[in-house]
């Protein structure tokens, strides 16, 4: 189990300390993997809505991360997961990762250039690439998966990425954008899924540049609960890096990126098939972390 826990003293003791939630991508396997993650830190370390300053999500944690914020029981979205009861992506199962096209693969996993500029290169073949689908009929599917239209009251962000600037947004609620929308540009997969018409822009998958920093400074939180596994090719984000840095000037961090068997989720992360299996083992990663998130909530 790939759990990485720093208790460094961030010099704050006359109050709890604020907690940012951070969920990366992953996938179909890893929507269900860090809705076991977040089931049993809610079960056995008291993460809740209520006790974190803001959770932030990026593409397949966009729908965990609002599932957690808008505080649906997470113990029965479990036994979905197990039963296969879920909404899984618009398009016919079993494409995957090979229904992306190649020269896409490339761009997601290049590291040439700023992040901006990849997001651009990115952005440009998303807008390129024929779909099945448009944006309002992802937007308009996306939105059966949510508990319903309204924003949760707690600081939910969706990240997502212009497809012509390669800017990197954290939509919030006071931004008005319908969330529907943002959820669905935070998941549109180039290649895979459209970019999403937002206020004139397009809004897609794509490489985003770190944003834990300005959380920090913004909320002053204390700490940070990381939960994403590797995914080079989706949502590719240079965020840990940027939690190194925090870490090493005092923030309090738990990254939890998955254990024995994660392998699998991360190949075949567009895979539904995959869902059951991947919620069992968020559960055990979850439920291995949790002893040090309680440790540094209880600061």
């Amino acid at each position: 189990m790939h759990t990485k826990t720093s208790t460094a003293n961030s010099g704050v003791a006359s109050r709890r300390p604020r907690i940012g939630v951070v969920l990366g991508g992953g996938g179909e396997t890893g929507i269900a993997w860090q809705t076991g993650v977040l089931a049993a830190l809610g079960e056995r370390a008291g993460i809740t809505p209520a006790t974190v300053g803001v959770v932030v999500g990026t593409s397949a944690g966009a729908f965990s991360g609002l599932y957690f914020s808008a505080g649906l029981d997470l113990g029965q979205l479990v036994e979905n997961e197990r039963k296969g009861e879920v909404a899984t992506a618009p398009l016919p199962a079993g494409g995957g990762m090979s229904a992306i096209p190649d020269e896409i693969i490339a761009a997601l996993g290049s590291t040439e250039g700023t992040i901006e500029e990849r997001g651009r290169r990115v952005g440009a073949l998303a807008l390129q690439t024929s779909l099945p689908i448009s944006s309002a009929e992802f937007v308009t599917y996306v939105a059966t998966m949510l508990p319903g239209p309204e924003w949760p009251a707690a600081d939910f962000r969706p990240t997502s990425v212009n497809a012509e600037t390669g800017q990197t947004v954290l939509w919030r609620r006071e931004d008005g954008v319908p969330l529907a929308a943002a959820v669905a540009s935070s998941a549109a997969v180039p290649g895979f899924l459209p970019a999403v018409e937002i206020n004139g822009g397009h809004f897609t998958d794509a490489p985003r540049n770190s944003f834990s920093a300005g959380l920090v400074a913004e909320l002053q939180l204390d700490a940070i609960v990381y939960v994403g596994m590797p995914t080079p090719n989706l949502s590719n984000t240079v965020e840990e890096e940027a939690l190194d840095r925090l870490e090493a000037s005092g923030l309090q961090v738990v990254r939890i990126t998955g254990g024995d068997g994660s392998e699998e989720l991360i190949h075949e992360a567009l895979d539904p098939k995959l869902r059951p299996r991947a919620v069992e083992l968020g559960l055990r990663d979850g439920t291995a972390a949790a002893a040090a998130v309680a440790a540094f909530r209880a600061a």
